[in-house]
């Protein structure tokens, strides 16, 4: 299952995918321990995966903080306390999409799905995939 081949990437636990009815397309609830996907996705396979490999990134994310200190664990740490979502995004979603932690998941999507998993993954985001791939480049070693 897909699931487990990502958890087990990252080396984090399973969660349960959940759909649910709300704007984003996904998004972690960690207090519950699941991971929630937009309801129009639950027959859309490419779109629910990249969901999963997104949120499980985040769960690695706050694992990471917890386990190191480097400049990375410093900048996510921050990142992770002052997080930007659907409660708090600007009008043109720039602050959302300008944190490291939204291009790392961005970017450990793509860089899975595509190395692991055969499935092509373009961002909806105009120009954004040139920034995720830059960033692969720099942090491959941590997908």
């Amino acid at each position: 299952m897909l699931c487990i081949r990502i958890a087990d990437r990252l080396g984090v636990a399973p969660l349960e995918i959940k759909f649910e009815d709300f704007s984003d397309d996904s998004r972690l609830y960690i207090k519950d321990n699941y991971v929630a996907i937009n309801k129009k996705y639950e027959n859309d396979y490419v779109e629910t995966v990249k969901c999963i490999a997104h949120e499980y990134r985040h769960v690695f994310q706050i694992f990471y903080v917890q386990i190191f200190s480097d400049e990375r664990s410093l900048r996510w740490r921050k990142e992770l306390q002052s997080m930007i979502n659907s409660s708090n995004i600007n009008a043109s979603g720039t602050n959302y999409l300008s944190q490291e932690i939204e291009l790392d998941a961005f970017a450990f999507t793509k860089f899975y799905l595509e190395n692991f998993e055969n499935i092509k993954v373009e961002n909806r985001i105009d120009g954004y995939d040139q920034y995720i791939d830059i960033y692969i480049e720099h942090a491959k070693a941590i997908m």
